[in-house]
């Protein structure tokens, strides 16, 4: 009963892996840097072997290159900014390969570099802690006036002021005027997008996931909407006909009018030539209709191929796993909502007990080979709830034994026997759809009841499972 389910599970566990992009392993160094002392920073960013591209995009700052390819190590310099004020860092970086972009972001603190005037008492030995750090001995002069550099982080509100002299130490805490700013970093990938399938605009800043309520997103040349996720700030961008740049800004919605805005760009491909229309001659003296121009099929109207893995559930030793693989052929009536589909599975089970002394197993292996019909009963964006109602026949095959050791003469030590039964199913089916992956998930009430002369067992029952959906 295992194995079948284990490889129902690692055949999930790939599929998943293949449809959906894993976010890079990203190092930095330094991890922190002193504004006006540290000119660079070194970024390690660690991708599969085979992997597209590596981008990398800044709330602020420059890069030495923003597109790294080739190798399982792609390597970046950050330069920061020009100013010395302390602030956050946000670095971004993800793999450019056509499927939606899985960002890393990094966060390195900025600290800004300034000299504390103190007033105490002539002579005392004055240190300044901003946080963890402490900055000094040093000694007032004969006015009581101490100057010491201190290095402040950008979450820094103040500091505390330690003067000792002789036994007598004071501690006071002095303000630290660091401005306000929440650090935002916006890209635009693929660059340059495709007229047709358009791309992402993805964002990041220091408090974790971005939620779009709280910006001001403004678009030309494109049409920009948020994708419903709770784990990423990720807008699908489409660009206008005949546009060929695309211009983004964004701000926090809540911030000045005034204040600085996140502004990107990207290039628009050239529009993928039309196939020329087929002009049909006729002669005068034998007219003929028209030729029929078929429409053509979307994306949601193609022949597919689904896998399905889960569990049934049924009274008794009758639950097991389930496994099955099927495709999918629109039929061309009402506007494509209703498909035929053939499936061929695994459905396993067993029971052990003992039974007069004697350790009695006893196992099933089913293969159903359906036939069903599927309709789309809602549908809104990429969710899709389809209905399904099928039948076909179930081959399968019983073994029966025993413990060899405890095995009496008028008792076999294992019994084979093989039937073909009926099954009949109907389901609810649910998909997600994006490209020409969609994630499924099903939940199954089916009838095959198995009989023979050692054995009654019911391989239906009610089943939940989960797979994918690919249209070649």
């Amino acid at each position: 009963m295992r194995p079948p389910l284990l490889i129902a599970v690692l055949l999930w566990v790939s599929l998943a892996a293949v449809a959906r992009a894993e976010p890079p392993e990203v190092e930095a160094t330094p991890g922190r840097v002193v504004l006006g002392q540290d000119p660079a920073v070194v970024v390690r960013v660690r991708v599969p072997k085979g992997a597209g591209p590596v981008r990398a995009a800044a709330s602020s700052g420059t890069w030495e290159a923003t597109r790294v390819e080739g190798g399982a190590e792609r390597v970046f310099r950050w330069t920061p900014p020009p100013v010395r004020y302390p602030l956050w860092a946000v670095l971004a970086f993800w793999v450019e390969d056509g499927r939606p972009p899985e960002v890393t972001p990094v966060h390195i603190p900025l600290l800004g570099r300034t000299t504390l005037d103190v007033s105490t008492a002539p002579g005392a030995e004055v240190v300044v802690a901003v946080g963890e750090a402490r900055f000094g001995p040093v000694k007032a002069d004969a006015r009581g006036r101490a100057q010491v550099p201190v290095e402040v982080p950008p979450d820094a509100k103040e500091a505390r002021v330690l003067a000792t002299r002789g036994t007598l130490t004071t501690d006071r805490s002095a303000p630290l005027e660091v401005p306000a700013e929440r650090p935002l970093v916006a890209a635009l990938t693929p660059d340059p997008l495709s007229p047709e399938d358009g791309g992402w605009l993805i964002l990041a800043g220091t408090e974790g996931v971005v939620p779009p309520s709280q910006l001001d997103v403004a678009a030309e040349g494109a049409t920009v909407k948020a994708e419903p996720s709770k784990e990423r700030a990720r807008f699908t961008v489409h660009p206008r006909e005949g546009a060929t740049r695309v211009s983004v800004t964004v701000r926090w919605r809540d911030a000045d009018p005034t204040a600085n805005a996140a502004r990107i760009q990207a290039g628009v491909l050239p529009a993928r030539p039309k196939p020329p229309e087929t002009v049909e001659l006729t002669a005068p003296t034998s007219p003929a209709p028209p030729p029929q121009t078929l429409a053509p099929r979307g994306t949601g109207e193609r022949l597919s191929l689904f896998l399905l893995g889960g569990a049934a559930f049924a009274s008794g030793a009758n639950g097991g796993p389930l496994l099955s693989l099927g495709v999918s052929v629109p039929l061309p009536v009402w506007n494509g909502r209703l498909a035929a589909e053939a499936e061929a599975g695994f459905r396993h089970a067993m029971f052990d007990a003992p039974q007069e002394d004697l350790g009695v197993h006893s196992r099933v292996w089913g293969v159903p080979l359906l036939l069903s019909a599927r309709v789309t009963l809602f549908q809104h964006d990429s969710f899709k709830l389809d209905g399904r109602a099928g039948a076909g026949v179930l081959p399968f095959s019983h073994r029966l034994s025993v413990d060899a050791s405890q095995t009496s003469d008028d008792f076999p030590t294992a019994v084979d026997e093989s039937r073909v039964a009926t099954m009949g199913f109907l389901s609810v089916q649910g998909a997600y759809g994006f490209g020409r992956w969609s994630v499924l998930a099903e939940a199954r009430a089916a009838l095959a009841p198995v009989e023979t002369d050692l054995l009654r067992a019911e391989l239906g029952g009610v089943s939940v499972s989960a797979g994918l959906r690919f249209v070649p």
